[in-house]
């Protein structure tokens, strides 16, 4: 069982839409989810355990994360339809990138999902490379 189905995106777009936009095609929609999936696995890998949130089903699913999925995959089926955008949708997707952001980036901790587990054979965050150079001091001979 997949994280998100067709039948969970009624709670943001009729089924009477959603099967015009895809031509009642299920596989488009399921395209759309997995390709979605794949994008907040890339967000959140770097400070989560996108395996287990993934894995989930049914109430076991983190709420945040599912609505978030949602608004972009309904984002993402009326832009396959029509380069117009839903207003709503649009607003929606914009806020579940700028949450994907700031979750990825660190200025946003959610406790709620399941932490990244390190070892030692995984780099840590303190072997990125920072660039820049000390204070420039004058002298004067």
């Amino acid at each position: 069982m997949s994280f998100l189905t067709k039948d969970d995106l009624i709670t943001v777009a009729t089924a009477d839409i959603i099967n015009r936009l895809t031509n009642h095609d299920s596989s488009i929609i399921d395209s759309i989810i997995q390709e979605s999936i794949a994008l907040f696995k890339s967000y959140l890998s770097k400070h989560y355990n996108t395996d287990h949130i993934f894995s989930q089903a049914g109430n076991a699913r983190h709420k945040t994360v599912l609505k978030r999925l949602k608004d972009v995959v309904i984002f993402e089926i009326y832009e396959r339809h029509t380069r117009e955008h839903n207003l709503a949708a649009k607003r929606r997707y914009d806020e579940a990138m700028l949450w994907l952001e700031k979750l990825n980036t660190g200025e946003f901790f959610d406790l709620t999902l399941p932490q990244k587990q390190t070892s030692e054979n995984t780099p840590s965050q303190s072997l990125q490379v920072r660039f820049g150079s000390n204070k420039k001091y004058s002298s004067l001979y």
